[in-house]
């Protein structure tokens, strides 16, 4: 019986499980993932789990796992990968593989910052009216943090090195003008600093980084595919950093695992709910050299355009009947998507893996999909 060993048991490797189950394969899959808690959505955490108005943020009940066949491990690490016997260690037990699918995500840059379930729930727990919360960093986990405590009655101070929040990717108009909205929503920003004031909370929101010990990294293409034979991809782990971009590597990897060529190629999308506004930035604004800004303080749009008047990016806030003709129009000027690569050429690793689709496949048949 063939085996798929996934790496990571977030929404990468969580939606990986579930494509490779919903497009007939009948193998053995084994999700490993860290930590104590079955795959959750990881966007929740600062915003209504941190706000007490949602409780359950799991992807899918505790029974659809076992019901599917999954074989879902959790406190459990992959500890070491031998890529060229195919085995693995997990959670101190050989295991042997077909395919290894890396959906390791990313750790914190600091420690006191908010990634995982525990992270919020303990943030939570000690957030409360008259809490003193100083947050460095004013990215989307910062700004959102400082939006939910401030409906909790905490008194937030945000600092920022740079002269305005986003301002490296947003640029600086755009960040002028949330900066604006955040002070008149009582929140203490102090941007052009590094500076923590006297606090009874901190939180260190400044970014993460990719996990990526387990196997000598080099990128990987539009499919998941990296350079080394039946070892794939998905998810923070390939340095996106965006909820829907790794559901859609998730979904090319396991379609690349059982021989169907179907690249994830969406412009990157993220979405943020904060200080009454739904920001949804599409594309890849670091690739523009000029940003036309429109509309007001409740509803507006930023469009990023590179030097050729092309859109390589739009922000809405609270415009999301616009998203749709947004992506129409960015698909005709495809920007690539961080760490990914052209798929690789070695004759070595395109035949040893075109055996390991073949085998899947043939596992596929046997199971009676279409």
């Amino acid at each position: 019986m063939e085996t798929i060993l996934i790496a990571g048991a977030g929404l990468a490797g969580a939606r990986c499980a579930e494509t490779l189950r919903a497009q007939g394969f009948a193998g053995r899959i084994l999700l490993a993932g860290d930590e104590p808690y079955p795959p959750y959505e990881r966007p929740a955490l600062s915003k209504e789990l941190l706000g007490g108005t949602r409780e359950d943020v799991a992807l899918r009940p505790w029974s659809f796992w076992a019901e599917q066949g999954i074989e879902l491990r959790l406190s459990t690490r992959v500890e070491a990968v031998d890529l060229y016997g195919r085995t693995a260690l997990v959670g101190g037990e050989e295991v042997a593989w077909d395919a290894f699918v890396l959906a390791t995500g990313a750790r914190l840059r600091r420690p006191q910052g908010l990634r995982t379930l525990a992270d919020a729930l303990a943030l939570r727990e000690r957030l409360g009216p008259g809490v003193r919360l100083a947050i460095a960093g004013g990215g989307f986990v910062g700004t959102e943090v400082a939006s939910t405590a401030l409906k909790l009655g905490v008194e937030v101070t945000l600092v920022e090195a740079a002269d305005t929040p986003f301002e490296a990717i947003l640029g600086r108009e755009v960040g002028e003008a949330l900066a604006a909205r955040y002070r008149a929503h009582g929140l203490d920003l102090r941007t052009g600093t590094t500076d923590l004031p006297e606090h009874d909370v901190v939180l260190y929101a400044i970014g993460v980084e990719p996990v990526r010990e387990l196997v000598p990294w080099l990128g990987s293409d539009a499919c998941g595919r990296t350079v080394h034979p039946s070892v794939y991809a998905c998810g923070d782990v390939t340095g996106t950093g965006h909820w829907t971009a790794a559901a859609g590597q998730a979904a090319a990897v396991a379609r690349a695992i059982l021989g169907e060529e179907r690249p994830y190629s969406e412009p990157p999308y993220v979405w943020s709910d904060q200080f009454g506004l739904r920001l949804q930035l599409v594309g890849e604004p670091r690739a523009a050299v000029r940003v036309e800004l429109e509309g007001g303080d409740d509803s507006f749009r930023a469009r990023y355009l590179d030097g050729e008047g092309r859109l390589r990016a739009a922000l809405l806030a609270n415009r999301p009947r616009e998203v749709a003709e947004l992506r129409r129009e960015l698909a005709a000027w495809p920007v690539t998507s961080p760490g990914s690569r052209p798929a690789s050429t070695k004759p070595e690793s395109v035949m040893a893996r075109r055996q390991g689709r073949l085998a899947l496949s043939r596992a596929r048949a046997g199971s009676g999909a279409a």
